[in-house]
């Protein structure tokens, strides 16, 4: 194998793709892999998880094993041996730096447990359009309040010993676009970027953010092509301008966003000749991908598209990925996050379940691919109290059944009276106009009904008998939802 090889290798951050090792890895890890990124979908709970990355820690020791555990709506660990804290934008609204770094010490410590060296979180974006699919990862609408706890997010995290990575830069708050989904465009000029609108990646990298995730954000009056692949982006800008000297990584090379321009082997050289140093490759991206991608770096070195001393300085600065001093797992404290939810969360008007009969009619957003499935501890934990829960789930798809949906809730309602008690669980309908229509026939048919709002706020839901915000969808915001519908203090 030759040295190029290993550096090609050494820039590459695959999925798993299993619970357990695949075959193939074994031999990438010691042609010098760069390591994985582990999804949820690859966990099952603690134990398997810890074994899954001492696994690639004994194989490889310099191998760097990364997450998304943003908290809130996006996290891998909450159920499988992590804490839960409320998202982004739940700490932007409590507005404590102190708080936000406390929050983030939390989840870095659990990171630290299961062997996790690299998280790819926090999320700085704006998020100034309601329609953002990111927005409830984001700290807020205010720029300056997001450099805040994006600085005290990274220095939470860090100081529990993982290594941080702020995204996406240079972030598409103003984007209604899911770079999973298809390329965001942001019309913004070089000059309106550094006047102001990079202030949080600013801020991340004054508090020594160790990575920086670019996005695939197409910046039309700078470039023709996305980000990820831009010099005048990542080089020009992140680079000179800002003065970054840590790691940029890319989001993943599968998505559309970057896809539509380039497929995966010619995005990989393309980043790396822009400035980037790490490769996700992406959550469906395995043996097959690696290999592609490291022979197509191997041939642009060879054939001068991409200089040996660019490659080489990316090994470099990967090597010094999750080598901070790890903090103490004693002080692992899930109260933390109980305690912020609890605080977060607002209730309006009559909110305090009467009958123990609840049917839970849920409008399933066609959430980010990023996150898991926020708002599905609401039924177990009303469950766990002693409520019977009959849960009434409605999608995009099925939206053709709203009069089906109706009709059963009448036939509840018919069958309970006053025992029986119906929560409509939503999250940021705003952004899909099929649930407006069907929130407002649920609520003029049945306006006893309690609105359960986890995600950002836009409408005003205070007609309703009661209405509760949490500001995030993770376990401890259903928690304190459960505690507001069952008249408890927590």
């Amino acid at each position: 194998m030759t040295d190029i090889l290993r550096l090609a290798q050494g820039v590459l951050f695959p999925g798993v793709g299993r619970k357990t090792l695949p075959r193939w890895a074994s031999e990438r890890l010691d042609r010098g892999l760069g390591g994985f990124v582990v999804y949820g979908k690859d966990i099952v709970s603690s134990k398997q998880l810890h074994a899954l990355t001492a696994e690639i820690h004994r194989l490889a020791p310099g191998a760097i094993i990364a997450a998304d555990e943003e908290g809130g709506d996006v996290n891998r660990l909450e159920n499988n041996g992590g804490t839960s804290v409320p998202g982004n934008f739940a700490l932007g609204r409590v507005d404590d730096l102190e708080r936000t770094e406390r929050a983030a010490q939390q989840l870095g410590l659990t990171l630290v447990r299961a062997g996790i060296d690299w998280n790819l979180a926090p999320a700085v974006d704006t998020a100034v359009n309601p329609f953002s699919p990111n927005g409830i990862r984001c700290f807020g609408p205010d720029r300056e309040r997001v450099a805040q706890h994006s600085a005290a997010w990274v220095r939470g995290l860090q100081g529990a010993g993982v290594s941080a990575c702020a995204k996406h830069f240079p972030g598409h708050g103003k984007s209604g676009t899911d770079a999973h989904l298809g390329t965001p465009r942001l019309e913004i000029s070089r000059e309106e970027l550094l006047s102001g609108y990079l202030a949080p990646f600013r801020a991340a990298i004054a508090a020594g953010v160790d990575s920086i995730m670019v996005s695939h954000v197409l910046l039309t009056e700078i470039d023709d092509v996305p980000a990820t692949i831009s010099r005048a982006v990542l080089t020009g800008i992140l680079r000179e301008e800002l003065g970054f000297t840590g790691v940029i990584i890319t989001d993943a090379l599968e998505m559309r966003g970057i896809a539509d321009f380039a497929p995966l082997p010619e995005a990989a050289v393309r980043a790396l000749v822009a400035g980037a140093d790490a490769l996700c490759l992406g959550s469906w991206a395995f043996q097959r991908d690696v290999d592609a991608a490291a022979e197509a770096i191997c041939a642009a070195v060879a054939d001068g598209t991409l200089p040996l001393e660019r490659l080489q300085e990316a090994n470099e600065r990967i090597a010094r990925l999750g080598t901070r001093p790890r903090g103490d797992i004693s002080l692992i404290d899930d109260a933390v996050g109980a305690r912020l939810a609890a605080d977060v969360v607002r209730s309006h008007g009559n909110t305090r379940l009467a009958g123990e009969n609840v049917l839970l009619i849920s409008l399933e957003p066609t959430h980010s691919p990023a996150a898991g499935s926020p708002g599905g501890a609401v039924a177990p934990l009303l469950a766990g109290r002693g409520q019977r829960v009959e849960t009434l789930p409605m999608a995009e798809d099925t939206y053709n059944g709203l009069g089906m949906v109706i009709a059963e809730t009448s036939q509840f309602r018919d069958e309970f009276g006053a025992a029986g008690e119906v929560v409509l669980l939503i999250r940021s309908p705003h952004r899909f106009a099929w649930q407006a229509e069907a929130i407002a026939a649920i609520l003029d048919t049945h306006p006893e009904t309690i609105v359960l709002d986890m995600g950002v706020p836009h409408e005003d839901f205070s007609a309703a008998r009661g209405w509760i915000q949490t500001f995030g969808a993770s376990r401890v915001c259903a928690e304190a939802a459960v505690n507001v519908l069952l008249g408890a203090d927590g």
